[in-house]
């Protein structure tokens, strides 16, 4: 791991083209139930809510949120401590950001192809890309310019935006509304918001953030009770597209990220390595543990197989426990604090896996509140002794984790609108449709679009401030 804390950009970039992939693989009744979220199998790809267990596809947002949490504490203790702001101003700067994820999040819905499908092709393309362009002035914070200028670029995203909508549901007659947001980024806002909340108001005091991660569990608990105060507070919101009090369940996730930051912060910024490491042999070991464990978890619950998945994971647990025991290295240290952590969350979920019908995404449960942050936690560790002493960097991934939401909205708004344009979207359809994995190729091969583009920014420093 370097100082850098790639690790969480690797996490991060895991996650988000995990989220790409995942949206891009055509649905087809032949393809396996795995490449799917467990509550949306095939044939049908229903939802269903009965059905428990997790797939790959069921990781990538909690993965994103915990990478979310623990760069809260790398984030907002430079600024605390190396540039000596204010906790006022950093307040002023999480609620700005807050408000402007909240109008990305009603943008993307809204300029969607799904919303602006009654224009013609090129029209839709066209609104798309002008919507992205918006994006870019929203987010980007340009190297050379001053703080000044960088604000009047945002403002100008913002009112690009607002005139795209103004123009698609006024002059264009298309169902513009409020109402309608990406979920998925409007969750983000939120955590993005009250994540800091928590973190700063107990930076200093694990204890009170884990209690404070207790009162989350008893309010959640308590509004299952139909008539209690706990239901009303729960199911309360003053402005239900905005916000909902239902979204601080993935705090649940963003608390034991941060405090996986924590680790990382104090890593980076007071660990030298003042003893001897592990062996790469050893490490490599470690490594392999790691992966299986993750990999167990996953077919386990998926399968079912809830016995062999708890005695088993037990048992890998024991043996890495004794692998990363006597590495009195800095590094050794973190993996040791970050693997005791993960192992907690782990058990936890794993405990808890019975209650609620067994670990389901949606709706979703302790148990995956859990189970994803003690996975995500080992998978720090993984990419930190897989960059260190495999000299595998992941650069692409680490770029893309480096800058998520570029790779978020690349493939609708950038590359099929592009796509469409040079009238070659019909041909990616027709070999999409040639059989079922096509359908899968087609999702890898624009997914690697996406990873070239995000790629791209990255290296010329085009960075979206989110």
């Amino acid at each position: 791991m370097e100082k850098r804390a790639y690790a969480v950009d690797l996490l991060r970039g895991l996650a988000i083209v995990g989220m790409v992939l995942s949206g891009q693989i055509l649905w087809h009744a032949e393809l396996p139930a795995w490449l799917f979220h467990a509550q949306v199998p095939p044939p049908s790809f229903r939802f269903d809510p009965s059905v428990p267990g997790i797939t790959w596809v069921d990781l990538v947002f909690p993965f994103f949120l915990f990478s979310m949490g623990a760069a809260f504490p790398l984030a907002l203790r430079k600024r605390l401590e190396q540039r000596g702001e204010s906790v006022a101003l950093i307040l002023t700067v999480v609620v700005r950001r807050w408000a402007l994820l909240a109008l990305f999040a009603v943008a993307l819905a809204n300029l969607r192809s799904g919303v602006t499908g009654t224009l013609p092709g090129w029209g839709s393309s066209l609104l798309q890309l002008a919507g992205w362009c918006c994006f870019c002035a929203l987010f980007m914070r340009i190297d050379r310019f001053s703080d000044r200028q960088n604000r009047m670029v945002c403002l100008s995203g913002v009112a690009g935006i607002a005139a795209l909508l103004a123009a698609a549901r006024w002059g264009w007659g298309l169902p513009v509304s409020a109402e309608r947001s990406d979920v998925i980024i409007l969750v983000l806002a939120n955590m993005a918001l009250f994540g800091s909340l928590v973190w700063l108001y107990t930076r200093n005091n694990l204890l009170a953030r884990l209690g404070v991660l207790a009162l989350l569990a008893a309010l959640r608990l308590g509004s299952g009770v139909e008539g209690s105060w706990n239901e009303a507070l729960w199911n309360w919101s003053p402005v239900p597209w905005l916000f909902r009090f239902d979204y601080l369940k993935y705090l649940c996730i963003i608390i034991p990220g941060t405090i996986a930051g924590d680790r990382i912060y104090e890593w980076m910024t007071h660990g030298g390595e003042d003893a001897p490491g592990a062996s790469r042999r050893r490490e490599v070991w470690t490594l392999v543990l790691l992966v299986t464990l993750i990999c167990l978890n996953m077919w386990g619950l998926f399968a079912r197989q809830l016995v062999v998945n708890l005695v088993a994971g037990i048992l890998l647990c024991l043996l890495l426990r004794r692998l990363l025991r006597g590495d009195g290295s800095a590094t050794g240290r973190l993996h040791r604090s970050l693997f005791g952590w993960g192992f907690f969350w782990l058990m936890l979920g794993l405990a808890l896996e019975a209650f609620e019908g067994g670990i389901k995404k949606d709706y979703a449960t302790f148990s995956y509140f859990f189970v994803t942050s003690g996975l995500a936690s080992f998978v720090l560790i993984a990419a930190g002794i897989a960059m260190r002493r495999l000299n595998v960097r992941f650069s692409a991934l680490v770029k893309c984790g480096q800058n998520p939401m570029v790779a978020y909205t690349a493939a609708g708004f950038l590359i099929m609108p592009l796509l469409t344009l040079l009238h070659l979207a019909p041909y990616l359809q027709t070999f999409a449709e040639l059989c079922p994995w096509m359908g899968v190729v087609r999702g890898v091969l624009v997914t690697a679009a996406v990873m070239a583009v995000t790629v791209f920014f990255t290296n010329r420093r085009l960075f979206w401030r989110t």
